[in-house]
């Protein structure tokens, strides 16, 4: 701790330390919580558990380095949204009502999607700050990112999500909307993360601060779009596990 001498420093330390108390509950609650749906939708919440699991590992490796006062390594967020974020995608289309014959066709292609989305971020997120291959990466990344939108909303997912009624179509659609707003703080992080990018330099960002929004930034986002996110897959799995008649022991 001697070494955190700055308020930006404290927040980003405390900002990895309720990750990584938020990621591992969340990740023994989903555990315990697949009793509550019936077998057809456990695939889901053990999706959430995975992902709770993963990133709880990660964040404390990211904790450590940061108090450590190493050198920064993004690689354990990035291993950790390559390994996360095509599971976030796979436990929608898992509770989204797809017809059977179109699940797997439809896991896949968002799945690579997330993949790519994931890995051509990367290079930017490591160039040099204002370069132009920063600037590439992020507008490459946006195409799959983009893809995903458009299949939540457009595509076989939103057409599905589009034929659910009552409770189930509400929390459904709300739960595209989380996605939507959890994974819209990663690109904006991003740039602001970036103290030569145009919107850094609109608000005036020091290097530092930018610094501390983007990791602030992308833990926000990941504390939402994980453990947040999990909770309305589990209560939509309990709420089509109790349409079907399921009944815990």
């Amino acid at each position: 701790m001697e070494k955190l001498v700055t308020s930006n420093d404290q927040l980003v330390y405390n900002a990895f330390s309720f990750a990584v108390a938020a990621m591992a509950i969340s990740f023994v609650y989903y555990l315990v919580s697949r009793s509550r749906v019936s077998p057809a939708y456990r695939s889901a919440v053990t999706m959430s558990a995975m992902i709770c699991g993963i990133a709880a590992y990660h964040y404390w490796r990211m904790f450590n380095n940061f108090s450590d006062g190493a050198p920064w390594n993004e690689g354990y967020r990035y291993a950790d949204w390559l390994l996360t974020v095509p599971l976030l995608v796979a436990e929608l289309v898992a509770v989204s009502g797809i017809a059977k014959d179109k699940v797997k066709g439809v896991t896949t292609k968002l799945a690579v999607a997330a993949v790519l989305m994931i890995a051509f971020g990367y290079p930017g997120e490591i160039a040099e700050p204002g370069s132009s291959a920063s600037m590439m990466w992020w507008a490459i990344a946006m195409v799959p990112f983009l893809y995903i939108l458009w299949e939540l909303f457009a595509g076989e997912v939103g057409k599905a999500l589009k034929g659910q009624s009552g409770e189930i179509g509400k929390k459904l659609n709300n739960l595209r909307y989380v996605l939507l707003v959890t994974w819209s703080v990663y690109p904006i992080a991003y740039l602001l993360g970036d103290s030569e990018s145009f919107l850094a330099k609109a608000f005036d960002l020091s290097a530092g601060d930018s610094s501390t929004l983007i990791q602030v930034g992308y833990t926000v986002a990941d504390v939402l779009a994980k453990p947040g996110y999990g909770l309305l897959i589990l209560g939509i799995a309990i709420a089509r596990s109790e349409a079907e008649g399921y009944r815990q022991a």
